[in-house]
C-alpha cells in the first residue's frame, strides 16, 4: 500500500513538473523572441547611428526644427515643464500656447520622465530618439505574432517596419513622428473590428457585456486614449482606419450598428485630442489666432503622398545609379518631406502585392472575412486602398482641408501605415510559405538563413550613408556655442536680457541668408543664468515690439534697448549679407567698444551694461522713466486673423487680406493715446471696404490704384480690435492658395500731438 502511495506521489510530482515545463515553455519562447529581436536592433541601431563613436551628451542633430525640440526638452527642465519659458521672448516670456504641442503629451510626459534622472538635455533627447527603435520593433512584433506569424519572419519584418528611411529622415527634426510604435497597434485593432473580432456585445445576444469581460475591448479604449496624445496626424489617421474598417464590418454584415464602436473609438481619440489641445484652444480664444498656425487648405496638395516616391529608392542611395534616378526624378514639382516615404525594395514588393490582390483578386464584402490569409490580404489591400484615395495628391485628403480642416496638410505621413500594410503582408506571404514548403528542419534552417541575408541586403537598401550622424562635426559645433554663451555668461549678471539679431519670428521662419529657422535658440540652450529675446511669436504684441525695435538705426536701438534695460546684443552672423559688418561696425562706433567674438567667428556679442550706465548718468531719474515707458511701451498693431504678412515691393509695403481680417491696437500705457492712422486701401477687383471700432466705421471704395484713408482718434489703455471686411471679389493667382481679396498699403501707426 506504501508503495503504490509512493507511486501515485512520483507520478503527480512528474505530471506537475511536465505542466509546469508546458506552460513555461511559452513563457522562454516569447523572451527568447523578443529578446532576439531587441538585440538585432541594438546592432544595427550601433551599426547606422555609430553610437561607438557618439557623444551622448551632444545632440545627434542641431539644426533646422530639431532645435525646437532641444528648446523645448531644455525648457521643460529649466522651468518644470514646457507652456512656459522666461528664459526666452524676452522682455516678455515664450508661451507656447501659441504652438499647439500639447496634443504630443504622451511623448512630452516620456521627455519630462526622463528629464528627472538627468538634467542635461542632449541625454534626454537623445535616449528618447534612440528608444523609438526597440519600442517599435517590440510593437510590430507584438502584431505579427497576435496573427500567428512565426518568430523567424516575425523578427525580419519587425526590424524592416522599425529601419525604414521615415524614421531616420523625421529623426529629431521631427522627433514625434519618429516615435511611430503606436502605428501597428491602431492597425491590429482596425484589422480586430474589421474582422468582427471587436464588439461591446455578447454573441447571440444583442446585450452590452461589462468591458472588463473583453480583453481586446480594454486594450482599443486605452490605445484610443493615448493616440489621443501622441500628435494630431496620427491621431486623424488612425481615426480614418478605424472607421473604414468599422464601414467594411457594416456593410459586409449590413448592419449600421456595426459602426456603433468604431464611432465611439474615434470620438474617444477626438475628444482626448481636445483636452490635450485645450491650453492652445483656450488662449486663441481669448487672444486671437497667430499667424502660422493658421494652414492654407491648397497645402494639402503641396505636401500630399506621391505614389512613386513609395516605389522609388531613398535618397543618397548607397548604389550610385539608384541614387542617380532619385535625384532625377526629384526634379519634378512638389518634392518635400514626400521624398522620405519610401518603402524599400522588400516593403515595395508587399505594396504592390496588395495592390495587385485588390485589383485582381477584387475583394468582395460578403468574403472578406475568409478564413487564413485570404482574409488579412482583403483587409490590408483594402485598407492600403483607402490610405491612397486619402493621402495622395488631389486625393480626399485634399477635399477634408479644403471643405475645414487644413491644419492636416502633410498627408505623406500616412505612409507609415502604408508601410506597415505592406510589410505585413511580405510576413503573411513568407510564413504562408515557410509553412506549406518547409517541412525539413534543413529547409527550415535555409529558410532563416536566406531571412537573415535578405535582412543586411534590405537594411543595405532602405539605410542611406547620410543617415549616420557625423558626431565629430556635431561635437565641434555644440561646443563653439557652449564656449560662446559661457564666456558671455562670465560677463552678465544673472538675469540679465540680451536681444538677438537679426529677429527670427518664433516659430517657422524662413532662411535667413545663411540662417535656417530655430538658429536664435542655440544660444539660450547652453545659457543658464541670461534671459533672450528669441522667442516672440509671430502675431503677438510682443514679436511686434521686437521687430519695430530691429528696425531701428543702430544707435536709436541701442538706447531703446538700454532704456528698457537689456545687457547685451547677440549677432549671427550668418543673418547678413555682409556677416554684419556694417552694423557691428555701427554698434562699435555708439557703444565705445569691441564685441566678443565666437571661436568659429561665426556669432558676436556687445556688452550694452556701459552705455547703459552712462545713459543714467545722463538723464535725470524722471526722463529715464519716461523714456523707458516709451521705449518699452508703444502703441502697437497687431495683425490676425485674416491678414497675411508683410510684404514689400515697389518702394511700398503691404498686407493681403481675405473678405475679412481682425486687427488690435494695443496701448500698454496708463494714459489716452491721442494717434493718426494712415492707410492706402486697394482691391483688385474693386468693391468696398469697411473698418469698423469702437472708435470709427467707415466705409470705403476702392479699386486696383488704392485709396488713401487717415483718421485720427483717440486710444485708451488695453486692447482694442479693429474690424476689416471688403464685399470685393476674390483675386486667384497661380501657386498662392492664400484667400486674397484686399491690400493695406503703407500702413502708419503714429502719435500726435495736440
Amino acid at each position: 500500500m506504501a508503495l503504490e502511495e509512493q507511486t501515485l506521489a512520483d507520478n503527480s510530482a512528474i505530471e506537475s513538473k511536465t505542466l509546469t515545463r508546458t506552460l513555461m515553455r511559452p513563457v522562454a519562447q516569447n523572451l527568447m523572441g523578443y529578446g532576439v529581436a531587441l538585440a538585432l536592433c541594438l546592432l544595427i541601431l550601433v551599426w547606422v547611428m555609430d553610437l561607438r563613436n557618439a557623444h551622448f551628451r551632444i545632440p545627434f542633430t542641431y539644426h533646422g526644427d530639431a532645435v525646437f525640440y532641444h528648446l523645448v526638452v531644455k525648457g521643460m527642465i529649466d522651468h518644470g515643464w514646457y507652456l512656459e519659458n522666461a528664459s526666452l521672448a524676452a522682455p516678455d516670456k515664450l508661451d507656447l500656447r501659441d504652438v499647439p504641442t500639447s496634443d504630443n503629451n504622451f511623448y512630452l510626459v516620456l521627455l519630462k520622465l526622463m528629464s528627472l534622472i538627468t538634467s542635461h538635455y542632449p541625454l534626454v533627447l537623445n535616449f528618447f530618439f534612440l528608444l523609438s527603435f526597440p519600442l517599435t520593433v517590440v510593437s510590430a512584433l507584438y502584431v505579427l505574432r497576435r496573427f500567428d506569424v512565426s518568430w523567424g519572419v516575425a523578427i525580419f519584418v519587425s526590424l524592416l517596419y522599425t529601419f525604414l528611411p521615415f524614421h531616420f529622415a523625421r529623426g529629431q527634426q521631427h522627433l514625434f513622428l519618429s516615435a511611430y510604435y503606436f502605428v501597428p497597434l491602431v492597425v491590429m485593432v482596425s484589422l480586430w473590428i474589421g474582422r468582427g473580432e471587436l464588439s461591446p456585445f455578447n454573441e447571440g445576444r444583442g446585450r452590452l457585456r461589462a468591458i472588463w469581460r473583453n480583453p481586446k475591448l480594454v486594450f482599443s479604449l486605452i490605445l484610443c486614449v493615448l493616440i489621443g496624445s501622441v500628435g494630431y496626424y496620427y491621431a486623424f489617421f488612425s481615426c480614418f482606419f478605424l472607421l473604414v474598417a468599422g464601414g467594411l464590418i457594416a456593410l459586409r454584415r449590413k448592419d449600421a450598428g456595426a459602426l456603433l464602436l468604431p464611432v465611439f473609438l474615434v470620438a474617444l481619440i477626438f475628444a482626448e485630442t481636445a483636452i490635450n489641445l485645450a491650453p492652445s484652444i483656450t488662449r486663441f480664444s481669448d487672444q486671437g489666432g497667430v499667424h502660422f498656425v493658421r494652414r492654407l487648405a491648397g497645402d494639402a496638395d503641396v505636401y500630399g503622398l506621391r505614389i512613386a516616391q513609395l516605389i522609388l529608392p531613398i535618397r543618397w542611395h548607397r548604389v550610385e545609379w539608384l541614387s542617380e534616378v532619385k535625384v532625377d526624378y526629384n526634379m519634378r514639382p512638389l518634392i518635400n518631406e514626400n521624398d522620405d516615404a519610401s518603402l524599400g525594395v522588400i516593403g515595395s514588393l508587399g505594396f504592390l502585392g496588395l495592390l495587385w490582390w485588390l485589383f485582381f483578386r477584387k475583394p468582395e464584402i460578403r468574403r472578406l472575412s475568409a478564413e487564413g490569409v485570404k482574409g488579412l490580404f482583403n483587409y490590408l489591400s483594402l485598407l492600403t486602398g483607402a490610405a491612397l484615395f486619402l493621402g495622395t495628391i488631389g486625393g480626399f485628403g485634399s477635399l477634408v482641408a479644403f471643405f475645414g480642416l487644413p491644419q492636416i496638410r502633410a498627408y505623406n505621413r500616412i505612409s507609415i501605415f502604408i508601410a506597415f500594410f505592406a510589410l505585413f503582408a511580405v510576413a503573411l506571404w513568407l510564413d504562408e510559405f515557410a509553412r506549406r514548403r518547409l517541412h525539413s528542419q534543413k529547409r527550415r534552417m535555409v529558410f532563416h538563413a536566406a531571412l537573415g541575408l535578405a535582412l543586411i541586403l534590405a537594411m543595405l537598401d532602405q539605410i542611406s550613408p547620410r543617415f549616420r550622424p557625423d558626431h565629430q562635426r556635431l561635437t565641434d559645433e555644440y561646443m563653439n556655442d557652449e564656449v560662446f554663451v559661457n564666456k558671455v555668461e562670465s560677463v552678465m549678471a544673472p538675469g540679465v536680457m540680451v536681444f538677438q539679431l537679426p529677429l527670427m519670428s518664433f516659430p517657422e521662419n524662413p532662411k535667413i541668408h545663411r540662417m535656417i529657422d530655430y538658429d536664435q535658440a542655440r544660444p539660450y540652450l547652453h545659457s543658464r543664468r541670461l534671459r533672450w529675446s528669441y522667442g516672440s511669436t509671430k502675431g503677438r504684441a510682443n514679436y511686434v515690439w521686437s521687430r519695430e525695435v530691429a528696425a531701428k538705426p543702430a544707435q536709436e536701438m541701442a538706447e531703446a534697448l538700454a532704456w528698457v534695460g537689456f545687457g547685451g546684443i547677440y549677432i549671427d552672423r550668418f543673418g547678413y549679407m555682409d556677416n554684419g559688418a556694417k552694423l557691428e561696425s555701427e554698434l562699435s562706433n555708439t557703444l565705445s567698444a569691441p564685441p566678443i567674438v565666437s571661436p568659429n567667428e561665426r556669432q558676436a556679442f556687445f556688452d550694452l551694461t556701459g552705455y547703459q550706465q552712462r545713459l543714467k548718468e545722463k538723464y535725470p531719474p524722471e526722463q529715464w522713466a519716461a523714456k523707458r515707458e516709451a521705449a518699452l511701451q508703444p502703441i502697437i498693431a497687431v495683425w490676425q486673423s485674416g491678414f497675411s504678412d508683410l510684404e514689400f515691393g515697389h518702394g511700398m509695403s503691404w498686407r493681403w487680406c481675405g473678405a475679412k481680417g481682425v486687427m488690435k491696437l494695443i496701448n500698454r500705457t496708463s494714459r489716452d493715446q491721442q494717434l493718426r492712422l494712415d492707410m492706402t486701401l486697394a482691391a483688385d477687383n474693386g468693391g468696398i471696404v469697411r473698418v469698423e471700432s469702437r472708435f470709427f466705421n467707415e466705409e470705403i471704395k476702392v479699386d486696383w490704384k488704392g485709396q488713401p484713408f487717415s483718421k485720427a482718434f483717440t486710444l485708451p489703455p488695453g486692447e482694442h480690435v479693429l474690424d476689416f471686411s471688403s464685399n470685393a471679389r476674390r483675386i486667384l493667382p497661380v501657386n498662392d492658395f492664400r484667400e486674397l481679396v484686399f491690400r493695406v498699403i503703407n500702413f502708419e501707426l503714429a502719435r500726435r500731438q495736440d
